[in-house]
């Protein structure tokens, strides 16, 4: 297949970044804006001196670390600067203390340890774009090349760093991660995104318009196929002809299920991936999901845990577009 490369840098926060930044800035409207501050405030709280959180799925879980600190770099702190510039300094700074010889970023009693992994690659990688720190650099080359060296020759990645055939939720993080990187300025190969992309677009069901969670068999779901429009999105394949489908497949379903044990986590890959196409869906959702956020918000202003909370601030936040994943 022929990729569509995404050319462009991550967003330096140098004065004329910054100054781009404020024109481009968007505001939420007054609730929406006040209950991202309140849980951040939160989030903020929460983190211990040595710059991780409690987490939910094992102690020290870098994924759960990772969107926490992308909570707060959601409508403009950066690492140093900004009113949560120095938690994210220690965020980052904990995350490249635990990495492991082989490159493998975990806390201990990480469940899934690779989907973990590619967060933390991910969020070192956007700090790596806004402070070229030579050591967050060289912890993001280890990171990314044990990716590269571990996908299975079928294109995808599986939960434990090592060759397995692979699935499409650890795939697409896996895939982000690189996309991430590669704009940074870090070599990654060319076929390994192609042959990740194959992977993804072979785990699409026609009948169904969505994705299954792996090839040849079973159904398609909610969150997964969120997964898989973000991820054809950031390898630039925003025209692909499935993708309307895709669509009209979220639309129908993000609000159906109740709360399924994957719930935030599909909302967090829709909101992504509708603002990125735009129109009517984006404009249907976005108001849809705010409201929820806000109605369970009323009383404490987060839900308690780490992980949803800080999904939830993501999604609030991306009509403030400064995270490089809302930007097209």
């Amino acid at each position: 297949m022929t990729l569509l490369v995404i050319t462009g840098a991550l967003c330096l926060l140098s004065p004329v970044a910054s100054a781009f930044f404020e024109d481009a800035f968007v505001r939420l409207d007054p609730a929406a804006e006040t209950a991202v501050e309140r849980a951040q405030r939160w989030i903020a709280a929460a983190q211990r001196k040595d710059g991780s959180w409690k987490t939910q799925h094992g102690r020290n879980n870098t994924g759960e670390i990772a969107f926490a600190i992308l909570a707060l770099m959601v409508n403009g702190s950066v690492p140093g600067e900004g009113p949560y510039g120095e938690h994210i300094s220690r965020g980052v700074q904990f995350l490249v203390n635990i990495q492991r010889e082989n490159g493998l970023i975990i806390g201990t009693g990480d469940r899934g340890p690779m989907y973990q992994h590619a967060l933390a690659t991910l969020v070192l990688t956007e700090c790596l774009g806004m402070t070229q720190s030579p050591r967050i650099r060289a912890a993001v080359i280890r990171a990314v090349d044990l990716i590269v060296d571990i996908q299975h020759g079928g294109g995808g990645w599986r939960y434990q760093p090592r060759v397995e055939r692979g699935d499409i939720s650890v795939t697409v993080m896996q895939v982000m991660a690189l996309r991430a990187a590669s704009e940074a300025g870090i070599f990654v190969p060319g076929d390994t995104i192609e042959r990740a992309v194959d992977f993804i677009k072979a785990c699409y069901h026609p009948e169904q318009h969505g994705f299954r969670y792996m090839t040849g068999s079973g159904d398609a779901a909610f969150a997964r196929t969120a997964a898989g429009l973000v991820c054809l999105q950031s390898v630039g394949l925003y025209e692909d002809p499935i993708i309307p489908d895709v669509v009209d497949y979220l639309m129908g379903t993000a609000f159906a299920d109740g709360k399924s044990g994957h719930y935030w986590y599909g909302h967090y890959y829709t909101s992504v991936g509708l603002y990125h196409y735009g129109g009517d869906p984006w404009k249907t959702y976005y108001p849809r999901i705010k409201e929820k956020i806000l109605k369970d918000w009323v009383k404490y202003g987060h839900y308690h845990q780490l992980l949803e909370t800080s999904w939830a601030v993501l999604i609030l936040g991306v009509p403030y577009r400064y995270l490089p994943i809302y930007q097209r």
